[in-house]
């Protein structure tokens, strides 16, 4: 696979909630978008993506992707629906490599087989919202015109029992958005479990550039449960706000330009305020998961996607995988992880029983999953948060115990679930063996991860 670089950036929001119109910035997007490309817009559907992804898409398309590339174009004018911008985010979904610095994560030492053991009665699911009023079945969520759900797979006990894919091929690799924030998530839980960071200490010790900021003080317990107690929150719609933190923090990220220079994204982060004591007060921040790769990378003493191989997946019988980089070489740790859906899939049967029958190998404690569940953060904070006040619009009435260590949702009997910006998402229940993955390219409500609850529950029958 040809990786090749170029200066840009990537969007994250944790999550795909019904979205707000936030404040444009101004770049070179606008003006391209209002001369050479006036009057186009998205008009595929997600089988006609999936059919160019078969047949090579045209290079007029792939030429107007390129050239409109931005964090804006990425980012707003799809949540917007503008322009192009809808049509060009397919393409980027699924081409990622070819707009941002890359690395290889290679493939698997080892290999085996996830066995097909399809349950067509999951076609049938429904889950009811809190009123009571059930959505339709997952087949009718899938076939909606409007679910832009590229595909979906639910492993039990080591066997796929359901798999889908409308907007793309099995062996298509896909953008994990603000899912590849559970494996930073996953990496520094195991750190903490085998005695290799301290999660009391301040994060500083491990991350000395932040030293002499508001960041001193800040445990690595703090920043790993996104209660910082800092002024810096994406789901705010800071991240779109002109001037912010935030928004300079993924400029930064594009190698782009503020104020006319570009800047170092830790000298932009060491701007942040005190607000409130660590713990208290939940804000998700994707910054949070970029510094916790830095604290990574000086513990190891190696290249993230270097330790995130020896660690995880060399014994995770995956294929080749390609993680975006910031322009100074860092990985894009909180939004930019592609792989195969089945590939996600194995990541998350790391933390089920089965993995070790298929592999001969325990990769993940359990004592990991312990932690996480002890240092959760309450639901009474998340729910603070939008992120806890909108999660019954897609979860329904399937209520969560809080929120831990980079995952966005825990529920009471041992199950997480991380979710990501249009609509991708993974839920791991290692009590039920249980493990559900889906991609998307949808700007509405994240319904997919409602669906993958329900059908890990009606396990139990």
């Amino acid at each position: 696979m040809n990786h090749v670089s170029k200066l840009s950036a990537i969007l994250l929001v944790a999550m795909s909630l019904n979205t707000h119109t936030y404040a444009a910035m101004n770049t070179a997007t606008d003006a391209k978008s209002s001369t050479k490309y006036a009057g186009q817009q998205s008009n595929l559907t997600l089988a006609d993506h999936k059919k160019l992804l078969e047949e090579g898409y045209p290079i007029d398309r792939v030429r107007r992707a390129h050239d409109l590339f931005s964090f804006r174009h990425f980012s707003v004018d799809a949540l917007d629906y503008k322009k192009t911008a809808v049509d060009d985010a397919l393409y980027y979904f699924n081409h990622m490599w070819e707009f941002l610095p890359s690395a290889v994560v290679p493939k698997a030492s080892n290999s085996f087989e996830l066995v097909r053991d399809l349950d067509s009665d999951l076609n049938n699911l429904t889950y009811s919202d809190i009123d009571g009023k059930p959505f339709p079945t997952l087949q009718e969520f899938i076939d909606a015109p409007d679910s832009m759900l590229q595909g979906i797979m639910m492993i039990h006990k080591g066997k796929v029992i359901f798999e889908q894919y409308p907007g793309m091929r099995p062996q298509d690799q896909h953008l994990w958005m603000s899912v590849t924030k559970a494996l930073s998530g996953t990496l520094i839980l195991d750190m903490i479990v085998n005695g290799k960071i301290d999660p009391e200490a301040p994060i500083t010790d491990y991350v000395p550039r932040l030293k002499d900021s508001a960041w001193d003080g800040v445990p690595v317990r703090a920043v790993l449960t996104m209660t910082a107690g800092l002024n810096l929150d994406d789901i705010s719609g800071n991240m779109y706000k002109s001037g912010t933190i935030e928004q300079r923090y993924y400029k930064a990220s594009f190698g782009d330009y503020y104020n006319g220079k570009k800047e170092d994204w830790i000298e932009v982060i060491r701007e942040g305020e005190k607000i409130a004591e660590p713990y208290t007060k939940f804000q998700y921040a994707s910054l949070n998961t970029q510094v916790l790769s830095v604290a990574i990378e000086n513990v190891t003493g190696k290249k993230f996607v270097d330790y995130l191989y020896e660690r995880l997946f060399q014994h995770a019988g995956t294929g080749e995988m390609v993680a975006n980089l910031f322009p100074d070489g860092s990985i894009h740790a909180a939004t930019a992880m592609n792989s195969t859906l089945e590939d996600m899939g194995r990541f998350g049967l790391l933390y089920t029983p089965s993995f070790e029958k298929l592999s001969g190998k325990q990769v993940i404690s359990p004592k990991i999953v312990d932690y996480m569940f002890d240092i959760k953060v309450p639901a009474k904070i998340l729910n603070e948060n939008i992120i806890g006040q909108t999660a019954h619009l897609y979860l329904g009435n399937q209520s969560v115990v809080g929120s831990g260590s980079q995952f966005d949702f825990l529920w009471s009997d041992g199950a997480f679930a991380k979710l990501g910006h249009n609509n991708q998402g993974i839920y791991i229940d290692p009590k039920r063996d249980f493990v559900g993955v889906y991609f998307s390219a949808s700007t509405k409500t994240n319904y997919p991860i409602g669906y993958i609850r329900a059908a890990a529950v009606s396990m139990d029958k």
